[in-house]
């Protein structure tokens, strides 16, 4: 059966980042910016829904919080590495301080990165500024339904990142960057333990082999230090990446199925509610999905919700992620099964892939992480799109093409319109 999905759906998902890029331009977590790009959204929702149809859901973020700890893991490397090389040449200062001192910054930045970054947990939050955010919810039923059984949701977001630095300047060396800092991470906790359990031991020996010498100083700490402190630019106002691809695309292909189907209501299945949200904060740590499955955690175990994140729509194969959050979440097997059946039946390349870890996470991750049953689209091509303008000021309209977004589409109305089996 050919799609009744065309192109012309796919354009008007491209049209409308093209007006929000040219129109507001980047929208960083939580500010003014982010809270344009989404009203946008509600506008374009309410004008196919009605207002009645269209919610905000405005909720707290930090949006410092979820990358703040790589600066601030820098200076405690910084405060490591001196107390740690400068063992015995003060006498002011007892050994026995400096290097438990010196064990304790190099544990601080492991503990926080791992839990704010490779998990996703909340855990540097308290030492940041809090700001607004805000989700977009349109809710659409086949006219005359009542009683609804299950809830379909398509989702994306609609903030953008900050400029990953080293991605720019240094394009695949990036990759030797992000894991000189977790090296180097390392091996200032292995050198500070060693000279530790050397003064314990009352071992001169073992304490000289746990102190930071020339060569480790050169690689990895004093590079892990400066990439570090220099992961992340933020710049003014919304930001610099203008975040067309992470994840405008996303949010406007809910928004122009949302319109297909406005227009189109005898594809939506019998007692079935379909929800097109458009995140904020996603690139904070998905702080906009997860305050909404907090919000709705019972209406959507009740209504045997189900997740089809969009993430990224920049090539033509779709990888379906069966796993989140660094790999470290599952995605619904059930779920993923029943997307790559829709996206078979569609015709459209598809992969059925695990989110690498190193990767990060999609708004899906915090609906699989509450037990619901969530899977991302993720079309996108790694590394080579990454390098080219993944979260960079060169995220704009022309990195997207009309073959992507429709493949997306035709998948995702026949997800709808089975009934997300």
């Amino acid at each position: 059966m050919s799609s009744p999905i065309t192109s012309k759906d796919a354009q008007y998902a491209y049209d409308m980042v093209e007006k929000i890029c040219s129109g507001v331009g980047p929208g960083l977590p939580g500010s003014p910016q982010e809270k344009a790009r989404a009203k946008i959204f509600q506008e374009e929702m309410e004008s196919h829904l009605g207002a009645v149809n269209v919610a905000t859901e405005e909720f707290s973020v930090t949006p410092g919080a979820f990358l703040g700890w790589l600066p601030a893991g820098a200076v405690f490397l910084i405060l490591a590495a001196l107390l740690n090389i400068s063992f015995g040449h003060f006498q002011a200062v007892s050994p026995w301080i400096s290097t438990i001192l010196a064990l304790v910054f190099s544990i601080i930045p492991i503990l926080a990165g791992g839990l704010e970054f490779i998990f996703y947990h909340e855990f540097t939050e308290p030492f940041f500024a809090k700001k607004q955010s805000i989700n977009v919810i349109g809710t659409l039923r086949k006219p005359g339904t009542k009683n609804i059984k299950r809830l379909l949701i398509l989702g994306g977001h609609h903030d953008s990142a900050m400029e990953m630095t080293w991605l720019r300047f240094l394009g695949y060396g990036y990759f030797l960057a992000m894991a000189t800092i977790f090296i180097g991470l390392g091996t200032m906790l292995v050198f500070t333990s060693i000279q530790l359990a050397g003064l314990i031991c009352g071992n001169a020996g073992l304490i000289g082999a746990g102190t930071l010498g020339h060569i480790p100083l050169a690689y990895p700490v004093i590079p892990a230090i400066l990439f570090a402190a220099f992961f992340n630019r933020k710049g003014k106002a919304g930001g610099i990446v203008p975040g067309a691809a992470d994840n405008l695309s996303g949010s406007a292909l809910a928004v122009s199925l949302c319109s297909f189907l406005a227009k189109n209501p005898s594809y939506i299945p019998d007692d079935t509610e379909i929800r097109f949200i458009s995140f904020g904060s996603e690139e904070a740590g998905l702080r906009g999905s997860r305050r909404y499955v907090e919000r709705h955690l019972d209406e959507l175990k009740r209504l045997d919700a189900r997740l089809l994140n969009i993430e990224t729509v920049t090539h033509p194969e779709i990888a379906i992620l069966t796993s989140d959050v660094n790999g470290t979440v599952q995605n619904s097997p059930e779920m993923v099964k029943g997307v790559a059946a829709a996206a078979a039946r569609a015709g459209v390349p598809h992969a059925v892939k695990p989110f690498h870890f190193g990767g990060g996470g999609t708004d899906a991750g915090s609906f699989s992480k509450a037990g619901l049953k969530a899977t991302t689209l993720l079309p996108f091509k790694v590394p080579q799109q990454m390098v080219a303008f993944y979260h960079q000021k060169w995220d704009v309209p022309g990195v997207l093409t009309i073959e992507p977004l429709l493949n997306v589409l035709k998948l995702a109305f026949e997800w709808v319109r089975t009934g997300g089996e």
